[in-house]
């Protein structure tokens, strides 16, 4: 009996120091000194799959999937995204979450739910630890968002006070579309033009992504706007960038990349594809896609990054939430897709209801059925005769016409908002015949509370497997960093 306990004695010290030198192994591993923190918004795993099988129809019409580098990293985990105050959350909510690791309400900014206490993100408690810091993004530097990383607002709709909380943070780097309302022109408590307040700071706004490193270094923080940005300070869509010149969210990751790398500190950098979120809020499977790949292409570059020094670098791949509850399969087509189909739209939602605006105002506002016909056909690109269409896509092309042209009640425009929102009935249905041809579903214009995914790799990137709740990421990404007050 002696012996027996002895060897019960034996094989539990050795438990207890193979557990403790795993976990001193654990936490001795390289550091993370090179931090890519990529979040698209609005993206779930059906929007990545349904990407992938978009470039994989590009093939040959091949049946199958096409990877996006991302997704081939090792470590692949599962987010919720529920907010402090609803299930269904918001990007105010979500991004606070995954920069501060703490729940909050909708549309709050950096702070408690109830605005009791100021939360700081893993960017600022970066920058406190000698990082260099850069936030860039593919809509307003001041949205929701990329603001949970430096602001702390009671409103994400205070895009003048995020603006001077931005210029407050002493990040080194942001880029995106621009500021939504820097002189306070919009604002009940103006504090400002923007633009002074960051001169007198040491920083250089700009619209040159040629700029020397000469200039760059003699700057403390480095803001740069798109030169001619689209509706609501945005880069445009990847699938309305027609001409090369058209800046790119990749464009701007690599002056970030630039600039952050100049200093041998090491940097943390959050990149969003924003504008994700706003194809899913149309419905816009097509839009969504080519966004999708346009965040891929900006990922490359830290692949790219990564490569060079493997071991110091780490890079977390996620979403704060899923928008539009999108799927590959609809209930019109049932079993049958065709995802390339979508190859044929032309132009974003929001670009053609211009174009539909301007070919109405063209003909009086009252172009014939006929002309219109040409117009969806030729210009939008639908990629099949009217005639040929389904009945049921030709009666819905009929009742939008009805709707779209002609003097309408109250009642009527309250009905036809009702069904086609915002935009102007010919170019929704331009977009709904294309997804319901090529065999894509929606649920709703608005965010899903589905989990979203999370990719990892690099230095640190055993801590993002499994499946965690969004507050976690942050929390994670911190350890890898060996940030111990965060």
């Amino acid at each position: 009996m002696p012996k027996f306990k002895s060897l019960v004695l034996f094989v539990f010290l050795l438990i207890v120091v193979s557990f403790s030198a795993c976990k001193n192994e654990s936490d001795s591993a390289q550091k993370a000194k090179y931090v890519f923190y990529f979040i698209g918004d609005g993206m779930g795993n059906q929007q990545i799959t349904t990407t992938q099988a978009y470039l994989a129809s590009q093939v040959d019409n091949k049946i199958g999937t096409s990877n996006l580098a991302f997704t081939q990293f090792p470590v692949v985990g599962l987010a919720e995204t529920f907010a402090y105050n609803r299930y269904v959350t918001g990007s105010a909510a979500a991004g606070t979450a995954l920069a501060t690791g703490n729940k909050t309400s909708i549309n709050t900014i950096g702070l408690s739910h109830d605005y009791s206490d100021t939360l700081y993100s893993i960017a600022h408690h970066a920058n406190n630890n000698g990082f260099s810091v850069g936030v860039a993004t593919s809509v307003s530097i001041d949205h929701a968002t990329p603001a949970a990383f430096y602001a702390h607002q009671t409103q994400r709709s205070y895009y003048h006070s995020i603006a001077h909380d931005m210029i407050n943070s002493g990040f080194r780097y942001f880029g995106g579309g621009g500021l939504r309302d820097p002189k306070g022109k919009k604002s009940d408590s103006p504090k400002g033009n923007v633009y002074q307040h960051g001169k007198e700071n040491g920083v250089l706004f700009t619209n040159n992504l040629s700029a020397s490193d000469d200039t760059l270094s003699n700057y403390q923080t480095i803001v740069y706007s798109v030169p001619k940005p689209s509706y609501g300070n945005t880069l445009q869509y990847q699938i309305d960038a027609k001409d090369e010149h058209d800046i790119k969210l990749k464009d701007i990751a690599k002056q970030g990349i630039n600039v952050l790398s100049s200093s041998n500190s090491g940097f943390f950098f959050m990149i969003e594809g924003g504008k994700i979120d706003w194809a899913c809020h149309d419905n816009d499977a097509a839009t969504t896609i080519m966004d999708m790949i346009a965040f891929s292409d900006a990922i490359d570059l830290a692949v790219e990054f990564y490569n060079e020094f493997p071991n110091e670098t780490l890079i977390v791949v996620t979403s704060d939430h899923e928008t539009g509850g999108m799927s590959l399969g609809n209930s019109y087509n049932g079993y049958n897709t065709d995802v390339s189909f979508l190859n044929n739209q032309k132009y974003s939602l929001e670009v053609f209801n211009s174009k539909v605006r301007d070919f109405k105002a063209s003909h009086n506002g009252s172009p014939t059925f006929d002309q219109v016909k040409q117009l969806l056909i030729h210009d939008f690109s639908l990629g099949m005769s009217y005639d040929s269409l389904p009945s049921s896509c030709q009666e819905a092309i009929r009742s939008a016409y009805a709707a779209s042209i002609g003097n309408k009640t109250d009642e009527q425009q309250v009905v036809i908002k009702t069904e086609y929102g915002s935009f102007d009935p010919i170019a929704v249905v331009a977009v709904r015949t294309i997804n319901r041809l090529a065999g894509i579903g929606w649920s709703t214009g608005a965010h899903t509370g589905s989990h979203v995914p999370v990719y990892a790799m690099g230095a640190g990137q055993h801590l993002f497997n499994g499946q965690m709740d969004n507050t976690d990421i942050p929390k994670r990404i911190a350890r890898a960093m060996g940030i111990d007050n965060f």
